[in-house]
C-alpha cells in the first residue's frame, strides 16, 4: 500500500542533519553526509505522514538493526589480566577469564580480526606504563574541568583535545589545561586459587598486595593519570574482544585501566531536540547501562560544540548527561536500564542504542508503554546490531521486523529495516556480504571484509564473530553443540493427554536447591514411523524468581505465566512438592524408570523409591553419557524426536556445549555451559534408559523381577 508522503517534512530533517559535523576518525569537522540508505531511512520515517491527518508522521516506531565496521582495538601485546594469570590481547580466546572494573570476573565471548589500518596511539600513565591503542577506542576519563564527571572520548579525541601539539617530551600539562585521568578498578574479587600473576608486580604498582584467596587491595590513588598520548608511525596490529560484562568493560594493561568494548543516532536525537516543532520536548538515550547510552550523548555534545548557532541555544550539563534547549525548554537526557526512577516520564522521541545488549525488556516496557501519551507524535528509534540472545526484547522486535517485511504481520505505525543474512543464507558469498553491508564499498572496502572472512574460515569463533558484526546474523556466544535449526524441525505438537498411560522413561536432574531442577518423561515409539515424544517440566524457587530474571537475563517469569516452568513455595527448591508431582504423574503416565545424577540427590531418590519407583543412578562421565548423547543427535538429525516446542528446553539445549575425549565420546559440559543445561542432562538420561530398554538391551525388571509391596 502507497503512503502518502510529504517532501517539504523529509528535506527538513535532512537540511538540519547535514548542517552538522561529523565527530569521529578522519571525517572529523567535515559536514555530516548521510549515506544512500541512511537518507532512505530518514525520508521515509519523517516524510511519511498519516493519510488522515498529513501534519502528523506514519510511524513512531523505528527499528534499524546492522551490523558494525569495527570493533575499539588494542594493540595484539596488550596485557591483560585473567583469572590464570597474564595474557596478551593476541593470545586471549573466546572463554577466557578477565576482569571488568569493578573487579569481578567476566568472559570473553568475541574477538575480533586483526587489523592494522587504523591510526594507533601509544598512551603513556604516570606510573611509566603505556597501551598501544586505535583511534577509536573508547575510555571512561574525568577532567578538573569536567568537575569529576566521566565522559566517554576515543584515544583520537583525547589526542585532539589535549595533546595534539604537545611536544614529544612527557608533560602532563598541556596547552588546554586538561588532565585526563581514569578510575583504578575496584579489588579483584575471585574464587579461592592460586594467583599466577606476579606479587611484585602488585608491589610496583599499588605500593602493596593481599593475597587472601579472595581479593587484592589496591593501596595508591584512585586514578590513573594520562601523561602522553602520540600518535605512533607505523602500522601496529590490533583487535578488539567482547566481554560479558554488564558494561562491557574490561582491565587491560599492567596497571589494570578499564577499558570500553553513533553518529545518525546522535543526529536524529539532536533534530527531535530543536527540530521537531515540540515545546518542552522530551528525548532520551537509553541504552544496558549509563555509560552506553553516552555514546550518543557525547557525539552529540561533540556535534553542538561544532555549530556555532547550535552552541549558543544549546545548555550542556556533561556532569548529568543532559542537554537544554532553551528557546522551547525541551531536554536531551540519558537513561540506562535501572528502570526505578523512569516512571513518569513525558516521552517526545527516544533512542534505544545497541537494543540487544539490554539485560530485560524492562527499560523497554517503561520507555514505550504509555509514556508518550501526552505527546503529538512520539517517536522511539531503535539501532542496534544483531545479538546472540534469542529470549531477549530485541530478538522480540528483530522477529517482528521481519514479520512485517516479509508480510507475515501488518503494524502501519512500525517502520523495520534489517541488514543481514538469515541463518540459511550462504555467509560465503560475497554477494551476500553486500546485502548485509550497505555501506560496503561506502565507509568499508572489500578487501576489508575478505580479511576477515579469511580469518574467520579459521576457526568456529572467528566465524561467529565475522557472521555476526559483519553479516548481522543472529549468532550465539560461542559454537554449540545442537543445531537449533535441526532441532526447531523436531518441535511438533505434543498432546499430554494423549499420552496417558503410554510407557515412559524419566531423566531428573535436580541441581541444588535454589537452581533450575528438571523432571523429562521420554515416550518410545509405539512404531516404526513414530518419533521419540518428550514432555519436560522445571521448577525454581518462587521468591527466586525475579531475582533470578534480573541476575540471570532469562525470561522466567514470562515462562512462569505461560506454564512452561512452575515454581515452588519459599526461597528453594521444595523437593517434597516435586516428590508430590511425579506421583501424580505416574497416575497418568507409566514411568518404568527414573535416571538421576548421585550429586545432592540421596533423600530424594530415597524417597521415591518408597514410593516405588525404579530409580537408576547415572554417572555424568563419557561412559554413561556419551551412548544416548550421540543417539540424541541422530535422532534430531532424522526427525525422529518430537519436543513439543517447550521454550525452556530449548533455552537449554542452546546452552549445551560438550567435551569430547580422546576416544571420541561425548558428553554435555556443564562447566562450560555457562547458561544452564539441565533439561538437556534430564533428557540424555532419559533417552538412555528409554532406548535400552526399548532395543532389548534389558530392564531392571529382567534382572530382578517385581517387587511386590
Amino acid at each position: 500500500m502507497k503512503m502518502a508522503h510529504d517532501d517539504n517534512r523529509a528535506n527538513r530533517v535532512i537540511g538540519f542533519i547535514q548542517c552538522l559535523r561529523h565527530t569521529k576518525g578522519e571525517f572529523h569537522g567535515k559536514p555530516f553526509t548521510l549515506l544512500p540508505w541512511q537518507e532512505k531511512i530518514v525520508r521515509d520515517v519523517f516524510g511519511t505522514v498519516r493519510d488522515e491527518n498529513p501534519d502528523m508522521r506514519q510511524y513512531s516506531q523505528v527499528y534499524i538493526e546492522i551490523g558494525k565496521k569495527n570493533g575499539k582495538q588494542l594493540s595484539l601485546d596488550t596485557p591483560i589480566p585473567t583469572i590464570d594469570g597474564w595474557k596478551d590481547m593476541g593470545t586471549l580466546q573466546v572463554g577466557d577469564s578477565v576482569f571488568d572494573e569493578t573487579g569481578q570476573p567476566c568472559r570473553v565471548i568475541g574477538l575480533s580480526e586483526v587489523d592494522d589500518t587504523e591510526q594507533c596511539y601509544r598512551i603513556t600513565f604516570r606510573d611509566g606504563s603505556h597501551i598501544d591503542a586505535g583511534e577509536r577506542h573508547q575510555w571512561s576519563v574525568r577532567t578538573v574541568i569536567s568537575g569529576g564527571s566521566s565522559e566517554l572520548l576515543t584515544t583520537g579525541k583525547m589526542y585532539q583535545k589535549a595533546f595534539r601539539h604537545q611536544k614529544d617530551r612527557a608533560e602532563t600539562a598541556n596547552e588546554n589545561g586538561l588532565v585526563f585521568h581514569i578510575p583504578v578498578t575496584k579489588a579483584l574479587y575471585f574464587p579461592n586459587r592460586y594467583l599466577h600473576i606476579a606479587p611484585n608486580m602488585y608491589d610496583d604498582l599499588f605500593g602493596r598486595h593481599e593475597q587472601d584467596g579472595e581479593c587484592f587491595k589496591e593501596a595508591c590513588s584512585d586514578y590513573h593519570y594520562i601523561q602522553n598520548i602520540k600518535p605512533l608511525p607505523h602500522p601496529i596490529p590490533m583487535r578488539c574482544i567482547q566481554v560479558d560484562s554488564p558494561s562491557r568493560l574490561y582491565l587491560a594493561g599492567p596497571s589494570f585501566v578499564p577499558t570500553h568494548n553513533s553518529e545518525l543516532g546522535a543526529a536524529l536525537a539532536l533534530n527531535m531536540l530543536v527540530n521537531d516543532d515540540e515545546q518542552k520536548a522530551e528525548v532520551y538515550s537509553c541504552a544496558s547501562d549509563r555509560q552506553q547510552a553516552g555514546i550518543v550523548f557525547d557525539v552529540a555534545a561533540d556535534m553542538v560544540r561544532q555549530s556555532p548557532a547550535l552552541r549558543r541555544r544549546i545548555k550542556i550539563i556533561p556532569s548529568t548527561k543532559r542537554m537544554v534547549y532553551q528557546p522551547t525548554g525541551s531536554i536531551y537526557q540519558v537513561l540506562s536500564s535501572e528502570v526505578a526512577t523512569k516512571h513518569g516520564l513525558n516521552v517526545s522521541a527516544c533512542i534505544f542504542d545497541e537494543l540487544h545488549t539490554q539485560p530485560t525488556r524492562a527499560l523497554y516496557d517503561v520507555m514505550t508503554q504509555g509514556s508518550g501519551d501526552a505527546r503529538k507524535q512520539p517517536l522511539w528509534i531503535f539501532l542496534t546490531t544483531a545479538g546472540t540472545d534469542r529470549n531477549s526484547i530485541c530478538w522480540e522486535m528483530h522477529q517482528k521486523a521481519l514479520d512485517i517485511i516479509q508480510g507475515r504481520k501488518h503494524d502501519p505505525r512500525f517502520y523495520p529495516v534489517v541488514f543481514g543474512l538469515p541463518d540459511d543464507a550462504d555467509w560465503t558469498d560475497e554477494q551476500n556480504w553486500y546485502k548485509a553491508n550497505p555501506s560496503l564499498d561506502h565507509t568499508i572496502t572489500i578487501d576489508k571484509v575478505r580479511d576477515a572472512f579469511h580469518k574467520a574460515q579459521e576457526t568456529p569463533a572467528d566465524e561467529n564473530m565475522f557472521r555476526q558484526l559483519r553479516l548481522n546474523q543472529w549468532v550465539k556466544q560461542s559454537i554449540r553443540w545442537m543445531p537449533m535449526d535441526k532441532w526447531d524441525e523436531c518441535g511438533g505438537t505434543v498432546n499430554p493427554y494423549e499420552l496417558e498411560g503410554r510407557v515412559c522413561y524419566a531423566g531428573l536432574d535436580l541441581s541444588s536447591t535454589s537452581d533450575l531442577t528438571t523432571f523429562v518423561l521420554v515416550f518410545p515409539p509405539l512404531d516404526e514411523g513414530e518419533p521419540y515424544t518428550v514432555l519436560p517440566f522445571f521448577w525454581l524457587p518462587e521468591e527466586t524468581l525475579s531475582l533470578r530474571v534480573r541476575r540471570d537475563h532469562v525470561m522466567y517469569d514470562q515462562w512462569e505465566r505461560q506454564g512452561f516452568l512452575k515454581t515452588t513455595e519459599g526461597n528453594v527448591v521444595h523437593y517434597g512438592f516435586i516428590q508430590k508431582f511425579i506421583n501424580d504423574l505416574s497416575e497418568r503416565y507409566n514411568i518404568r524408570e527414573i535416571a538421576y545424577d548421585r550429586w545432592n540427590a540421596t533423600m530424594m531418590v530415597q524417597s521415591l523409591e518408597d514410593d516405588g519407583f525404579v530409580m537408576v543412578p547415572f554417572g555424568q562421565g563419557f561412559k554413561d553419557m556419551s551412548p544416548p548423547t550421540k543417539e540424541l543427535m541422530r535422532i534430531v538429525l532424522e526427525k525422529k524426536l518430537n519436543h513439543g516446542g517447550h521454550p525452556v528446553l530449548r533455552w537449554n539445549m542452546d546452552n549445551a556445549f560438550v567435551r569430547m575425549d580422546p576416544a571420541g565420546n561425548l558428553k554435555i559440559d556443564k562447566q562450560k555451559s555457562t547458561e544452564k543445561v539441565d533439561g538437556a542432562v534430564a533428557l540424555v538420561m532419559a533417552l538412555d534408559r528409554a532406548m535400552k530398554n526399548q532395543d532389548g538391551s534389558g530392564s531392571v525388571y529382567d534382572e530382578r523381577g517385581l517387587l511386590f509391596i
